[in-house]
């Protein structure tokens, strides 16, 4: 689909290609430089998307670190098909919009605006057209693996930025991509940042990967 919306990818991984441990237990893994970049893409940021693992595992905010006015801060965005996200989690807190894709028309949540989908697995060109009708301009997808192939794989990303920090995860953690990609070239530039480095990656050639291979997030 054609979008007027412009879709910024931002992840962080560990040294061994993990972005969570087992199960998807939370791991800091950005250095302070590179959480100070994140803070900078998100108020650059008409929104942020995150699905529910995200939720479920590290409870975010998505506005820490902010000390805008109420109506500057950008929209927070939710996947979740099945609305299975504890309801006292940190963006329901009243902060700033929250915007939540779901397919279960049963459950209720407040501070918050549900948007109905009929497929539990949420379409992306879905939210898209949902989100540019906001007028949401600039997404910013901070989402697990999940969430995140699915964007690549409906060719609806236009940067992504991959933080590798100095630390391992345990071998039976979470992968970006499930099998690893060995996609030689993918990396357009870096640059040192605090005990790591933050890679920009050729967009293009991750999503034809994707589609060729039919790779899946964990």
């Amino acid at each position: 689909m054609s979008s007027k919306m412009r879709v910024t990818i931002n992840v962080a991984q560990s040294l061994n290609g993990m972005i969570a441990g087992k199960f998807g237990r939370r791991v800091q893994i950005s250095s302070q430089e590179d959480w100070n970049r994140v803070l900078d893409l998100r108020t650059k940021s008409d929104a942020i998307l995150i699905g529910a693992n995200t939720v479920i595992n590290d409870n975010p905010d998505l506005y820490t670190g902010r000390t805008d006015a109420k109506e500057r801060l950008p929209v927070r965005v939710l996947l979740d098909g099945r609305l299975s996200i504890p309801t006292h989690s940190r963006i329901f807190d009243g902060r700033g919009r929250t915007l939540v894709f779901t397919a279960n028309r049963e459950r209720k949540m407040l501070n918050c605006d549900l948007v109905y989908s009929d497929d539990i697995h949420i379409p992306i060109p879905f939210v898209i057209e949902t989100l540019e009708s906001l007028n949401v301009r600039n997404l910013l997808v901070e989402g697990g693996s999940i969430v995140i192939n699915e964007f690549l794989r409906a060719g609806i990303v236009d940067d992504f930025f991959l933080y590798t920090g100095n630390i391992l995860i345990e071998s039976d953690g979470i992968r970006l991509f499930e099998p690893a990609i060995t996609l030689p070239g993918v990396v357009q530039s870096w640059e040192r940042l605090g005990d790591g480095y933050v890679a920009r990656l050729d967009v293009k050639k991750l999503m034809g990967d994707l589609v060729k291979n039919g790779r899946r997030g964990s």
